[in-house]
């Protein structure tokens, strides 16, 4: 930050997106314009997370901290720029000098540096507002996944397979809420950005950057099942064990290049494809492993779910969350499959079209289950105060539908569309009963 700010540019990286022109908060988010700048902020983010640990995670210091430190190693990895043999580098550094990064006759002169008089300065279409708070947002969000991961790890680890899911609760609810924040500016962004394809093009990079947040909201909603009821150790485990897994996999589809031209978001190819996959399979071979010593010590439930509880739904819900997630996996990865299996699949002719028409599908039922499952209760139900709340707040979200429909016209959309409104507004005024009861002291998480 400091080479950045003050126009050190016999520096690549600081000649490369800052100029002496542009703004002092440009300047600064100059610092995470290049891939090396973003890993820099991720670990910024995660040396300032695992602070607070040492403050506050008491008994889990020791292996919770290991798992962080783990991942803090593998990203300065990524920042090294270390040429260990011929044609093999480790990472990429931010600290390259200009002189090194590019040929050319004037570096023959000692004096070249008199000669660089400004940086070439950053890329017009990212002079924007969003540029200031939408990285940090999103690489913060990216950083604190790692927190419930090394908990889930932990837990494992030590054989404290009960203990970990309470203090990673709260942790996994903070990533959830960043990283989603940080989606819906990138959304707004490419909304004000004609060349970002609109509000939500179903970009590869963008799809990419949702992974690991679906993931980690089904786990965290299967962790709350686990802490209130005792189901579902295992799926809660598993899920947030591949949320972290997944937060490697999107930067590999964002940075290794294999999305090559069909992604107006992703970084030019830096040469570190392998370097990528060996990060995912460091963290992928932790989890995978630990699952498998410790298949048969983990806690499970002899008796099932009762159909009318809070946990069975919420464990449906979060079976559909993981669905989506994993179409948009396998559609948005079709350059992965081609590389690994020497296939020419292509992806959608109509990305746009292919992912509403499907996603919605997913958001009706989501949506719908994010609604009547606040009017379950855990463990047993008053079924007929379920059904009468229930049809009531229904009919009420229908009714509400029905007038934006009226007022706004947009009754010439597709009926999946009007369905995911008419069952959003129902989750939104159904969860608006439950925020209402938490001013009566009667809130509970869920």
């Amino acid at each position: 930050f400091y080479i950045i700010y003050n126009h050190y540019f016999e520096y690549h990286y600081a000649w490369s997106y800052t100029s002496r022109s542009l703004p002092v908060y440009y300047i600064v988010s100059g610092f995470w314009n290049g891939q090396e700048g973003g890993f820099l902020l991720w670990m910024f983010w995660q040396a300032v997370l695992g602070n607070i640990l040492i403050w506050k995670a008491k008994s889990w210091e020791k292996p919770v901290m290991t798992i962080i430190a783990l991942s803090q190693v593998v990203l300065t990895s990524m920042i090294l720029g270390v040429e260990v043999i011929s044609s093999v580098r480790i990472g990429s550094s931010p600290f390259l000098l200009l002189r090194n990064a590019i040929e050319g006759p004037i570096f023959s002169n000692p004096d070249y540096l008199s000669f660089i008089k400004d940086g070439r300065g950053m890329n017009p279409s990212l002079q924007n507002y969003w540029m200031i708070i939408h990285p940090p947002t999103l690489f913060l969000g990216f950083a604190s996944m790692v927190v419930p991961f090394a908990y889930a790890v932990a837990g494992l680890w030590q054989k404290r397979y009960k203990e970990w899911v309470a203090p990673a609760i709260s942790y996994a609810l903070f990533a959830c809420m960043i990283l989603g924040t940080g989606i819906i500016m990138g959304a707004f962004w490419a909304y004000e950005s004609l060349n970002f394809g609109g509000f939500w093009a179903w970009d590869p990079v963008e799809n990419a950057s949702v992974f690991p947040w679906l993931i980690l909201v089904a786990a965290l909603h299967v962790m709350i099942v686990f802490k209130n009821s005792g189901h579902a150790y295992f799926t809660a485990t598993f899920l947030v064990l591949l949320s972290f897994v997944l937060v490697w996999y999107s930067s590999f589809l964002a940075r290794s290049g294999i999305l090559g031209e069909s992604s107006v978001h992703a970084f030019t190819d830096l040469g570190m494809f392998w370097h990528l996959v060996i990060g995912i399979l460091i963290f992928l071979f932790i989890s995978v492993y630990l699952l498998v010593i410790r298949w048969k010590e983990l806690p499970i439930t002899k008796k099932d779910e009762e159909t009318y509880s809070r946990e069975f739904w919420m464990f449906v819900g979060s079976v559909f969350l993981a669905l989506s997630c994993f179409h948009l996996i396998v559609v948005t990865s079709v350059p992965v499959w081609n590389a690994i299996f020497g296939t020419k699949l292509a992806p959608p002719a109509d990305p746009v079209k292919h992912y509403n028409v499907i996603q919605a599908s997913f958001a009706v039922v989501i949506t719908l289950l994010s609604g009547f499952t606040q009017f379950l209760k855990y463990k047993k139900t008053d079924i007929t105060r379920f059904f009468i709340t229930t049809i009531i707040y229904f009919v009420f979200a229908g009714l509400i539908t029905a007038l934006v429909v009226f007022l706004t016209g947009v009754n010439k959309l597709h009926f999946v569309f009007i369905l995911v409104m008419l069952c959003s507004v129902y989750s939104i005024v159904a969860n608006g009963k439950i925020l209402a009861d938490s001013f009566k002291g009667k809130f509970k998480l869920a």
